[in-house]
């Protein structure tokens, strides 16, 4: 008997609980819009190049001269020279009271993040895991959220390669639903669970960490790459596991681009300090559209199931 051509399946995130519709019909659809990634903004008018240190306030440099630099965000989205408030009555409303930094992965301008050396991507971790820690210092902060964006469509405004730290008073959405998510699998770290079932999806492995392109991928060449050890957020990493984690990282978006061409990508720390229920990962989502209304709706669609990722990405080297 034949194979029955596909047509399409929803299939169901099982950390998020979102729904995603597989359907290779959005490919052939027409294009009114330019396809390919748009490079916005250069070094002359950058911020974060050599020699323009002033403009920011720096609060630690790495290297000499510097390869690595945190400082505090100029233009962040929450800050700490507010009053800590709520007023939930049936209007809520919180003030944005928070910490917000920046990181500047590389002092050139146009280096992706997979060519960055292996050692500096370690440095890279602890930078982070400081940053964090600092944010955490403050009793008021609830949930750090760790994300970059990079290219046009993924939501940064800067194309020099550089990582948000944002420090906030509440939990983010994103995390309260996989809390959701693990109470109903009664308390079972989902993740592990999913490692057991997710064989024919795994991308890459070793002793200390694995990446593979869950069931339910809400993005084309959706990725999560994990330690292996349950841990709550990037400051318990070992050395070893960062290791291990900047060398999946290299490798999966290396290989992303060679699969789709230049994209837009959000790399996203799921994470949460002291909740034994998280177990720390990493999120790549590869970019190609905005969000449009079915996304806006809460129903993801995606033209690239899992399986086929994987066989992509282990025919690319």
């Amino acid at each position: 008997m034949s194979e029955i051509p596909f047509k399409g399946e929803i299939r169901r995130d099982y950390i998020t609980g979102s729904d995603v519709i597989f359907t290779f019909s959005r490919d052939k659809r027409p294009k009114d819009f330019r396809s390919e990634e748009v490079m916005y903004g250069n070094a002359e008018n950058c911020p974060f190049e050599y020699g323009k240190e002033n403009l920011n306030t720096t609060i630690k440099f790495v290297g000499e001269p510097w390869k690595l630099r945190l400082m505090y965000n100029k233009y962040p989205i929450v800050n700490d020279e507010v009053t800590p408030y709520k007023n939930s009555d049936f209007f809520t409303k919180y003030v944005n009271y928070g910490h917000s930094y920046v990181i500047v992965d590389t002092p050139e301008h146009s280096q992706r993040f997979h060519e960055i050396d292996d050692s500096l991507l370690q440095k890279w971790f602890d930078l982070v895991a400081e940053a964090e820690k600092l944010a955490y210092s403050d009793k008021k902060i609830r949930h750090v959220y760790t994300f970059r964006n990079s290219g046009s469509i993924s939501g940064g405004s800067l194309y020099h390669p550089h990582t948000q730290i944002i420090g906030f008073t509440f939990i983010l959405p994103i995390i309260k639903q996989e809390l959701e998510i693990i109470k109903n699998n009664h308390g079972r770290c989902i993740l592990e669970e999913a490692l057991k079932k997710e064989k024919e999806r795994v991308l890459i492995e070793d002793d200390e960490a694995v990446a593979f392109a869950p069931y339910g991928s809400r993005f084309r060449g959706h990725s999560i790459i994990m330690p292996k050890r349950h841990i709550d957020y990037v400051g318990r990493l070992k050395e070893k596991e960062t290791k291990s984690l900047a060398k999946f990282i290299k490798t999966i978006l290396s290989r992303n681009y060679k699969i789709f061409g230049s994209h837009s990508y959000n790399l996203i720390f799921h994470e949460l300090k002291d909740n034994k229920k998280i177990h720390f990962y990493i999120e790549i989502a590869p970019r190609f559209s905005n969000f449009g209304a079915m996304e806006l709706s809460g129903l993801y669609l995606n033209s690239l199931r899992p399986e086929e990722y994987v066989q992509r990405f282990n025919e690319t080297n």
